[in-house]
């Protein structure tokens, strides 16, 4: 009989390391949320879907629904990762790269759009990008070390 040596993560799951996939489940709820409601909007009020902006073509209309079908897939995965608590890190990386690759096209904007952060709701939607990024790279980081030393259960929760 084999038996395999435990580090202090796996012995002391009681503690904070138990709390791990419940806490990045915490954290990933409220995009699940915010990608729902964009979804919703891009699919049943396309012409009201973005601020300023004016669709006078039935192509333009179909074109912000496929918008509202990206936003579908990506809540879908996310759904799918929150649901499992062995990717739940996919979850995790997925918001991370959605929310800099978000930043990154905001900033590019604010820099050669004229857009300013003092323009309409900018200010508010580039903090809650960054919170969401910090966090998630928190829960990434958090994910992975509660993977690489949890015991194996022979489950695939």
């Amino acid at each position: 009989m084999a038996t395999a040596s435990r580090t202090a993560i796996q012995t002391n799951a009681i503690g904070f390391w138990r709390l791990v996939p419940w806490i990045s489940r915490l954290v990933m709820f409220p995009p699940v949320i915010i990608f729902t409601l964009i979804m919703l909007r891009y699919f049943t009020n396309p012409a009201h879907a973005i601020s300023g902006t004016i669709l006078t073509t039935p192509g333009a209309f179909t074109d912000t629904r496929v918008i509202g079908a990206w936003m579908l897939t990506l809540l879908i995965l996310l759904i799918t990762f929150l649901l499992s608590r062995d990717r739940l890190w996919l979850g995790h990386l997925q918001l991370v790269v959605f929310m800099s690759t978000t930043l990154v096209a905001r900033i590019f904007g604010l820099l050669h759009d004229g857009t300013t952060l003092a323009m309409g709701n900018q200010r508010v939607i580039t903090i809650v990008e960054i919170v969401f990024l910090i966090l998630n790279s928190i829960g990434l980081v958090l994910q992975t070390a509660w993977l690489k030393n949890k015991p194996f259960s022979g489950s695939n929760r």
